[in-house]
């Protein structure tokens, strides 16, 4: 009696690992099937959530508190997995491309494919192009599967489609996308063999793929085609064979066209005139028992035994030697056809069929040497290709790392410059050339040398003021800053230059455009664990159209030599890189009335 999943069913249903864990030892312990528990257990019960999900009887919470639960389960089935007793229905590499680190529906996505019965390979997330195709390479999945949240991460996508074909692999593997910033018109438009707008979906598509790629398909390698098949390579094997047997040896396709010269094989004809008045009885072909093999035996029209061999393996047939023409003893036939054509016994028969056999084995055998020798030729080919790539990647990184240290001779020299003018500055008396001078220096040494570092919240609070002093002594009647930060919130760790680029969009793009200018306000405080900024200006305000573009990371020009937006979106995608979704801006502005800038963060010190 089968033993009933039913309880590991629900419980995978209701979000209970607990009961998870305990169904899986329970069926386990009864001499369930690993690989049934998988099939009845836990895909049957992804299939009641997925639909469930897809009608919004349930959401993202509901569909990861079951697939934890769910990959409680497989925890206890991994041993199995891993000795081989599970086979798995395929093999998938899941990540976040690079930019993008958001990894909630790729986490999914994977427990999701595990409880599917899929062998899953995670690269985590920010994954570049060439890290895709190395898993690719290495690995050799049947599906890729590219996660993205960010619209500006969209391209690397693409990037990573495009790194598949230079290094001769995309026609091997399936990519799959997935993500907010995508459907699938922009799937298709990047080369993506499907979309999927959730990890429910994600698992059926990928199944679909699979299914419809099916296994690889059975094919002659050339160079089998070449050494067997080729013109005059197997007229000494016909001849032999027909001098031993007295038979015909012809070899055709799996479409039934000739491989071989038919020879003497499609002669049959010219015995049927033999045939005519004679008795139409024969022994039966299908009634014959004995060891034939693989071999198919039947009858031509004119009643003359044919034997079929199949060229196979594994994935298919590729081809049939084909053998004739003889009668079998016993068969009633006139004495000058019996003279015409060999009359083999049963013995006969079965030796027939077993030499056969040998040369079919010996075809498919070297085929399968062959085109393995062909893949290993195209993987070492494609690979070469690939650390071409790779090396001519690093050398123009090692060319862009010494300009931007020869670079830096330029801003060493302006540096001491600044320093001797303020200097000088400051033994005329000239107080305000002195500090303006400092001012930018300090602001030009901070952002040209801490851009990769974090820094505290009041190093960046000083690079405001100092910038803040600037536009102020250009513009002391058009530009006025106030600046007041609560010091309990100083010492927190920040990524540099997260504030002042707001404040100068603010400048720029709030009040320079305004006939009389106006005032900005840098406020900052601690609200429990968080920090909050505001940069507030009553300028001209951003037009709607420009709040759209911002939200959607979307970069647009401002015909002023500034881009509109772009400090506040470099702004966004930093802190995420850096908090990931414990971060959050906020952009609220009114036409003529001015703009206001919130920013939060975990207080780290």
């Amino acid at each position: 009696m089968a033993v009933s999943l039913e309880g590991l069913v629900q419980a995978v249903i209701n979000g209970n690992a607990v009961q998870v864990r305990e169904e899986v030892k329970k069926a386990l312990a009864a001499g369930v099937d690993p690989g049934r528990i998988i099939a009845d257990g836990f895909v049957a019960a992804m299939d009641v959530v997925g639909e469930r999900f897809e009608r919004n009887e349930i959401y993202v919470t509901d569909l990861i508190i079951t697939a934890r639960a769910m990959h409680t389960g497989l925890k206890e089935l991994k041993p199995f997995m891993l000795t081989g007793q599970v086979q798995p229905v395929g093999r998938v590499v899941i990540g976040t491309v690079q930019g993008d680190i958001h990894d909630i529906g790729k986490n999914l996505l994977g427990i999701m494919l595990e409880a599917s019965g899929f062998e899953v390979l995670d690269l985590g997330v920010n994954v570049a192009p060439s890290t895709f195709v190395e898993a690719v390479i290495k690995h050799h999945p049947d599906v890729l599967c590219l996660s993205a949240l960010l619209s500006s991460t969209r391209g690397a996508m693409g990037e990573t489609i495009e790194a598949l074909k230079e290094a001769g692999w995309r026609r091997k593997v399936k990519v799959v996308v997935g993500g907010t910033p995508l459907n699938a018109t922009i799937a298709a438009r990047m080369g993506a063999d499907g979309y999927a707008p959730d990890a429910t979906a994600a698992v059926q598509l990928i199944k679909d793929l699979i299914g419809a790629s099916g296994k690889h398909q059975a094919v002659l390698a050339p160079a089998t085609l070449d050494l067997f098949f080729g013109k005059g390579s197997l007229e000494d094997l016909q001849q032999a064979f027909n001098r031993l047997t007295g038979l015909h040896l012809i070899m055709v396709d799996a479409t039934g066209s000739p491989l071989t010269p038919p020879v003497g094989f499609l002669e049959c004809s010219r015995h049927c005139h033999l045939l005519q008045g004679s008795p139409t009885r024969a022994i039966d072909v299908t009634t014959l028992a004995g060891n034939f093999k693989e071999a198919f035996i039947y009858r031509c029209h004119a009643g003359l035994v044919e034997i079929s061999y199949p060229l196979a393996n594994e994935d298919g047939t590729v081809g049939t030697v084909l053998c004739g023409h003889c009668l079998l003893a016993g068969d009633p036939a006139p004495d000058q056809l019996k003279a015409a054509v060999p009359v083999l016994n049963l013995k006969d028969l079965e030796a027939l069929c077993a030499l056969l056999s040998f040369v079919a084995g010996q075809i498919m055998q070297l085929n399968a040497v062959l085109l393995a020798n062909k893949e290993l030729e195209e993987q070492r080919t494609s690979f070469i290709h690939f650390l071409k790539r790779q090396h001519q990647l690093e050398q123009a990184l090692k060319d862009a790392e010494l300009k931007a240290l020869q670079s830096q001779v330029n801003p060493h020299f302006l540096f001491n410059a600044l320093n001797t003018i303020a200097r000088l500055a400051l033994f005329e008396g000239a107080a305000t050339t002195e500090k303006m001078v400092r001012s930018l220096a300090r602001l030009m040494r901070y952002s040209l040398y801490q851009v990769k570092e974090t820094v505290t919240l009041a190093e960046e609070i000083a690079a405001v003021r100092d910038y803040l002093f600037i536009q102020q002594t250009r513009f002391p009647d058009r530009v006025q800053g106030q600046v007041s930060v609560e010091e309990g919130i100083l010492e927190a760790r920040v990524p540099c230059m997260i504030l002042q680029p707001l404040v100068e969009n603010a400048v720029i793009h709030g009040l320079e455009p305004r006939e009389k200018g106006g005032e900005i306000t840098v406020t900052g405080r601690r609200v429990g664990e968080q920090v909050h900024i505001e940069i507030k200006d009553d300028g001209v305000g951003i037009p709607p159209e420009v709040q759209k573009a911002i939200f959607d990371l979307q970069v647009r020009g401002s015909g002023k030599g500034q881009v509109s937006g772009l400090g506040i979106v470099n702004v966004f995608r930093r802190l995420q890189h850096h908090f990931g979704g414990n971060c959050a801006l906020d952009v609220s502005s009114t036409p003529g009335k001015g703009t206001c800038i919130q920013l939060s963060f975990p207080y780290t010190i």
